[in-house]
């Protein structure tokens, strides 16, 4: 007779076994079916989930009411690119009620709601049913599975992400919230009883986890860390200056995998993603002029983030704003969700890529061999738009500040990595953060200048400050996003 305990251990392992083959069917799908497939079935998505949303929920009517749009004409991708209104997040979440928002106006079906940043000014907020948690976990335990094989290690996740942001996954997790202090002490504590650590947090806490944990004597190269950013756009170079001190060798990634998602709050955690093999074509076009200018574009030095997206969970557009740039637009085609927003646009400068486009492009420049496994489309992420400061045709954009700050890895110890940028009546001004212990010095301030240099053709002003002197400092606490300019 097998005891209670042995009967609960065998059903948990059939149900781990059901779950990783659920798992290694859906990889298997996402890397044999061929990428025209995979774009179709979304396209039929999209059409059922927009009629659901005109019809079923009441501020999406007055919406598309008000702009016009009769949804009995929406009968094709062409009359829902033509016919739909593109909206953002100040012309819903200022107007409506969140039962309004809801589909058959309701939020009976809630389990979890989740704001953004208010980054914009703007709160706008997202809501998870049971049936989307469910997706989500699923969706989440196969990218991580993908890029850092959880099924074969056992794995603790680290989420540093600010207090209230909740990740979806079967993994065991420590949420530490912005303590880097706890952080490290779980860290410190657990790391000797898994095979692998993954922290999730904004790029700028990962730096001082990373730097932190140097200076109380943790030797990363010896660690079997991996880290997730989140909530902001960091260049490349941000991404070299973290692997220097985790020690990642960039060809093999057994170790030190520093991975980036994209998540909007209203939308969805994780949108999009990357993976070794978009981390390896980043890498080469870093190194690859030829290559970086025929992916992103003649003439680019600082390279947006390239990342998977799932056709059949989201449609994307890339429209033009009114300055000309191209900004990302996602209409949600899941029917689990609560809010379905359609052809919402988030600000996002940003570029689409059928696979055979990027198979085609790094065949031409030699590196068909970094083609991607999985046969997904991508996007190209930049940043915000309309950051860029001007003055007499001369831009500063902080994308490219930040390129230059972690190009040089001395220079990005420097700094916590918070600049300002500001037009002021002598010009340009740069204003940097040292980080806590960093003395002043025109011995730094050259040195960022001459980093910063490389990637910011126009002339400027610099001022760098001790980290108790930096006049934004209220705002540093990992909390909210930092506005740059």
């Amino acid at each position: 007779m097998k005891t209670r305990e042995e009967g609960r251990n065998i059903v948990a392992e059939i149900r781990r076994k059901l779950v990783l083959l659920e798992r290694r069917k859906t990889l298997k799908i996402l890397t044999t079916t061929a990428p025209e497939q995979l774009v179709a079935y979304g396209e039929r998505q999209l059409l059922k989930a927009f009629q659901r949303a005109a019809l079923r929920v009441p501020a999406y009517k007055e919406m598309l009411k008000n702009a016009g749009c009769l949804p009995e004409q929406v009968t094709s991708i062409a009359a829902f690119k033509s016919l739909v209104p593109l909206i953002a997040k100040e012309d819903v979440f200022p107007h409506y009620g969140i039962k309004e928002l809801c589909l058959d106006g309701s939020i009976s079906r809630i389990r979890s709601a989740m704001s953004s940043s208010g980054f914009s000014g703007i709160f706008s907020f997202g809501i998870n049913t049971d049936e989307n948690h469910r997706n989500a976990v699923k969706a989440i335990d196969t990218a991580l599975d993908y890029i850092f094989h959880t099924s074969r290690k056992k794995t603790l996740f680290i989420n540093s992400l600010p207090m209230g942001v909740r990740v979806p996954t079967s993994l065991p997790v420590a949420d530490t919230s912005v303590r880097w202090d706890m952080a490290l002490a779980i860290f410190r504590k657990f790391s000797p009883e898994f095979d692998q650590i993954i922290i999730l947090s904004d790029p700028h806490f990962l730096k001082k986890i990373l730097e932190e944990g140097i200076e109380q004597g943790i030797d990363w190269k010896r660690e079997n860390v991996h880290l997730i950013t989140g909530e902001d756009w960091m260049p490349e170079t941000f991404r070299s200056y973290l692997g220097s001190l985790l020690g990642t060798d960039w060809e093999r990634m057994d170790r030190g995998v520093i991975g980036g998602t994209m998540g909007v709050a209203e939308l969805d955690l994780n949108l999009f993603h990357e993976s070794q093999d978009t981390i390896r074509i980043q890498r080469a076009a870093l190194a690859d002029q030829r290559l970086r200018y025929a992916l992103y574009g003649q003439g680019c030095e600082v390279q947006p983030t390239l990342f998977h997206y799932y056709p059949h969970r989201t449609f994307l557009e890339i429209v033009a704003s009114r300055d000309g740039s191209p900004e990302l637009v996602v209409s949600m085609l899941s029917d689990a969700l609560l809010i379905p927003l359609m052809r919402y646009n988030v600000n996002d400068v940003a570029r689409l890529y059928s696979y055979n486009e990027l198979k085609t492009i790094l065949h031409d420049c030699g590196y068909g061999h970094l083609c991607p496994e999985l046969k997904l489309p991508l996007l190209a992420v930049g940043g915000r738009n309309n950051q860029a400061l001007v003055i007499d045709n001369a831009s500063l954009t902080p994308e490219a500040v930040k390129q230059g700050i972690y190009a040089d890895f001395s220079t990005a110890a420097l700094t916590t990595g918070y600049f300002r940028i500001s037009v002021q009546e002598s010009g340009f001004l740069i204003e940097i953060q040292l980080r806590r212990g960093i003395a002043s010095s025109p011995l730094h301030e050259r040195a960022l200048r001459d980093a910063i240099e490389k990637f910011v053709p126009v002339a400027f002003r610099l001022q760098a400050y001790l980290y108790q002197s930096f006049p934004y400092s209220m705002e540093l606490d990992y909390e909210r996003k930092f506005k740059n300019s």
